[in-house]
């Protein structure tokens, strides 16, 4: 399944750290599979930030490239800005990182799904826009 960053990082969120010794060793191969290369970690320049008492975890998450050569655009973002207005057809802002597939077995989508749900059905439902492209992966193609 092709997923984002976020939903990379939603999912992991979604995994349980309660669950019987079988469920567990598949719950660990999938965070390892939905977990951040070197490389991708390296891209993302992944960081915390406080912001009114809670902590963040921030990424770069595109940068500007040409369209012609596809390589991208150094310099600070006011430098980039006056570049896409002068010719904003020459420019385009793309993902670091890709959507990448995630191979889940079948136990674990169900658990993300059993998951989802649970939080939708819950009073009021603790189902949060963060969980609305991950819904929409994983619970709506199995109804």
């Amino acid at each position: 399944m092709l997923l984002s960053v976020m939903e990379r990082l939603i999912v992991m969120g979604l995994l349980p750290v309660k669950d019987n010794y079988t469920n567990l060793k598949l719950l660990r191969v999938a965070r390892e599979s939905l977990s951040f290369t070197e490389e991708e970690n390296k891209l993302l320049n992944f960081h915390t930030k406080e912001v009114d008492g809670k902590v963040n975890t921030l990424w770069s998450e595109s940068h500007l490239v040409a369209k012609a050569t596809g390589d991208r655009v150094e310099g600070d973002v006011e430098a980039q800005t006056k570049l896409v207005i002068a010719k904003p057809e020459d420019f385009e802002m793309v993902p670091i990182v890709e959507e990448v597939d995630i191979k889940l077995g079948e136990v674990v989508t169900n658990i993300i799904i059993k998951t989802l749900k649970t939080l939708e059905e819950a009073t009021p439902s603790e189902l949060e826009d963060k969980h609305f492209t991950v819904y929409e992966k994983f619970v709506l193609p199995s109804t």
